[in-house]
């Protein structure tokens, strides 16, 4: 079997038909980036899509894998058990070890986290802000691990996303444990405390304003839970409103009445509604007439990313410390970093699609 030979029958074959790659990935169900990785001889078509593959290029499955035209075809078997067996080796060359190697650093990583994290006598305690940030980082590289095995591994979009649902799977795991730790195994309090009054607190914070009270107890309640009902709704595909509801106000409950019980926290009715609210927006971003989400899915991925790398590198500068600036002074400084490195991964994106879009 010729790599280069079947690469290059597939990009003439698909150019004579007035075809662009975005075309020919439509007609037989696989992702731009599977022709591709086909025409530059990076992959070969799964055992599966031959037959499709063939039919939309008008050449028969023999000379697809002779990688040349030739009408005395000849329909070897043997060509055929060849090609299943290189094409096999190929695919798993690498990507077992590279999944070996990527988990398992990640998950020593990640025991090294809790480990610290959980360090009873609360030495090297990271701060909320240090948690987001580290669970951000590994939930990304679940992400971007995956979406790179999908991508080079795995042609069809049924594959594509039944891998997309095992990231979200394992980022939902670790999210309830991010979310677990923040609201209640990293605090304790003396006694009971609760508040069944709906709004009082949210008032209180709005009678003193202070601004980095209300990004944290306000804007980052509300946000907090936002992810959890997108990775809801992804893994179960629960798209009834009700039924989501359901789920969320017992999950949010759940979470109030564990931080009651073990005194790790208030039991605010406040911080309920606030939770549900922002899970309500994003049901209706994810599954609403326009889905938003969807709509925009680069920028609010590649939005995450600058986020981590805006904190990482202030992290480091040590330019978010609210003690000793201004809260409003820290906030435009994080906004300004943000805009700067979204741009960067911006404009580095256009490069990489215009290249792509010449070679095609």
């Amino acid at each position: 079997m010729d790599i280069e030979k079947i690469s290059n029958l597939i990009k003439t074959k698909r150019k004579e038909k007035g075809l662009t790659q975005e075309d020919l990935a439509q007609k037989i169900n696989v992702t731009e980036k599977a022709i591709s990785r086909w025409e530059t001889g990076r992959g070969t078509p799964d055992i599966s899509l031959l037959v499709p593959l063939a039919e939309e290029l008008d050449i028969s499955v023999s000379e697809l894998l002779k990688g040349k035209e030739d009408k005395k075809e000849d329909k070897n078997i043997i060509e055929i058990v060849d090609y299943i067996d290189q094409s096999k080796k190929r695919k798993n060359k690498y990507v077992i070890p590279v999944i070996t190697v990527i988990y398992g650093i990640l998950l020593l990583l990640y025991l090294w986290y809790l480990r610290v994290d959980y360090n009873i006598d609360g030495h090297f305690k990271t701060s909320y802000l240090g948690e987001l940030v580290l669970n951000l980082f590994f939930m990304s590289t679940v992400f971007i691990t995956n979406r790179f095995i999908s991508n080079h591994y795995y042609d069809t979009i049924e594959d594509r996303e039944r891998m997309n649902k095992v990231s979200y799977i394992m980022i939902f795991v670790l999210y309830l444990i991010m979310l677990f730790n923040m609201t209640i195994f990293s605090r304790y309090l003396n006694g009971y405390s609760y508040n069944l009054i709906p709004f009082k607190t949210i008032l209180g914070y709005w009678a003193f304003p202070d601004i980095r009270n209300i990004l944290i107890n306000v804007l980052g309640n509300i946000i907090i839970f936002m992810p959890l009902q997108f990775l809801i709704i992804e893994i179960f595909n629960l798209k009834d409103f009700k039924k989501c509801i359901v789920i969320d106000v017992a999950l949010v409950l759940l979470i109030e009445t564990i931080q009651l019980i073990s005194h790790t926290g208030v039991f605010d009715i406040d911080d309920m509604i606030l939770n549900l609210i922002g899970m309500s927006i994003m049901y209706a971003i994810t599954t609403g007439k326009h889905k938003i989400l969807y709509k925009y899915k680069r920028f609010v991925i590649t939005s995450i990313f600058s986020w981590i790398i805006t904190f990482l590198v202030f992290g480091i500068l040590s330019w978010y410390n609210f003690g000793d600036i201004p809260t409003i002074s820290v906030f435009i400084r994080l906004i300004i970093g943000f805009i700067v490195i979204e741009g960067i991964i911006y404009f580095g994106y256009k490069l990489i699609k215009k290249k792509r879009a010449s070679q095609d």
